[in-house]
């Protein structure tokens, strides 16, 4: 019988601590890389070896190159399969090299930020900050297996990523412009945010777009603001609301010298607000067309309450499911793994890490939300967690997350219809045995 192979596996997403060790330990050189916007510093070690001197390389296919010459003239003996890139990306800086590397056969990792600037503080005692003692510490990392992987994504799963940054860009704008508009009211028209309640609904928005302020209110004909309220609510807002809003314009505690160049912002934070929707809504039929390409699509949305946002958030976060090796590590990416500070006799409560992704966690846990309504998939786990917890709902929710987003790595794996658990248990199959999945099929 052959023996198994010690080398890791070649999946640099899914090794284990032990794995990595093991990694920078077998290969041929070790290179160090601080990326920057218009500059790369490399330092190259080969196995045995010591350090080359830091190299400065501009972002150019020019500079690419020449950096792959340094290695090489660094490291002769050492091929690039058997070479350990770490790059300590700044934002976006340094994805370029990233693939460049990739696509010329090198193994590329990355190294945090956090474990850099720890680990510099340890070597130098000093508050040392240049580029070069950047890479070489970088070097340092890599070499003792200090490193995670990079994910290097099929087109679909990439672009899936990008719209989900490109979502969650365009709703931050939104949330600012919904900041402004209420601030700019509570000067402007204070008493119209407790009539609607929720400003970004349509109704309240075109009310405000088309009679912007009390004044504007008052000098329109009750016709007119009648057929506003009737067409945005769609028949639901009639002559209450509008007596409502005559007596709040008659009354109100507005700034008399607000009603100029305040009141003529609004029209333009409005306009702000309805080229954000009509963007999301763009991104959102990209986002479920993009995500329909993949295997894992079709069974993320069998399970009740994953909306087709959520199961591309998911994809587009995770990446490929097949390339991790067991959910705590999707917990972990998620920020959703549980840590503890204890020392001596010092006990410490466990916690959530919160280090992760932050929108695959809210959307994990708007998940558990949805899940824990009367006919939700977890409202009896979540009525039991409630007698645990004494009452309290945020760390029920936080532990429902956390089997929500198990159950869908599980899913998106196996690629299988999901199965309740009532109906495998009661046949006595483990959910995704073939009996399970035949079942779920049919």
């Amino acid at each position: 019988m052959s023996q198994p192979s010690t080398r890791p596996s070649n999946n640099l997403t899914a090794l284990s601590a032990h794995q990595k060790r093991q990694l920078a330990a077998s290969v041929r050189a070790v290179v160090g890389v601080d990326a920057g916007k218009f500059a790369h510093t490399l330092v190259v070690r080969p196995a045995g070896g010591a350090d080359s001197r830091p190299m400065s390389v501009p972002v150019t296919r020019e500079g690419f190159e020449r950096a792959v010459a340094a290695i090489h003239a660094a490291a002769p003996a050492a091929p690039p399969a058997d070479v350990l890139v770490g790059l300590e990306f700044a934002g976006t800086y340094g994805f370029t090299f990233a693939h460049y590397l990739h696509d010329q056969g090198y193994q590329v990792v990355s190294v945090l930020a956090a474990h850099t600037k720890h680990r510099k503080e340890v070597t130098h005692n000093q508050a040392i900050k240049t580029d070069a003692k950047d890479a070489a510490v970088i070097t340092d990392l890599v070499a003792q297996g200090k490193f995670v992987g990079f994910a290097f994504l099929a087109q679909p799963y990439a672009e899936l990523r990008y719209l989900v940054s490109a979502r969650e860009h365009v709703t931050t704008l939104r949330n600012a412009a919904l900041t402004r508009l209420i601030a700019v009211l509570d000067i402007v028209f204070p008493e119209y945010e407790r009539l609607f309640g929720d400003l970004a609904k349509p109704t309240a928005l075109a009310v405000l777009a088309a009679f912007p302020g009390p004044a504007a209110l008052l000098a329109a004909p009750k016709r007119r603001v009648l057929a506003v309220l009737h067409r945005a609510s769609r028949g639901h807002v009639g002559p209450e609301r509008y007596e409502a809003l005559m007596a709040a314009a008659r009354d109100t505690l507005a700034l008399p010298g607000a009603q100029g160049v305040l009141k003529d912002e609004l029209p333009l934070i409005i306009a702000r607000l309805e080229l954000c929707d009509a963007q999301l809504a763009t991104l959102k039929q990209r986002m479920i067309a993009t995500m329909r390409e993949l295997p894992e699509a079709a069974a993320l949305l069998t399970i009740p309450g994953v909306a087709p946002v959520t199961a591309a958030t998911f994809l587009g976060c995770v990446g490929d499911p097949t390339a991790y090796t067991s959910s705590a590590q999707i917990l972990k990416l998620a920020g959703l793994s549980l840590v503890e500070r204890s020392s001596g006799v010092t006990q410490g409560r466990r916690r959530l890490s919160k280090r992760g992704k932050p929108v695959l966690r809210r959307h994990a846990f708007m998940f558990a939300l949805r899940s824990v309504r009367a006919d939700g998939l977890y409202r009896t786990e979540f009525e039991r967690l409630l007698k645990n917890t004494g009452g309290k709902k945020l760390p029920a929710l936080a532990a429902i997350s956390r089997k929500a987003l198990r159950l869908m790595f599980r899913v998106a794996c196996e690629c299988r219809p999901y199965v309740p658990a009532a109906e495998w248990k009661a046949a006595g199959d483990r959910p995704g045995s073939a009996a399970a999945a035949d079942r779920s099929a049919a």
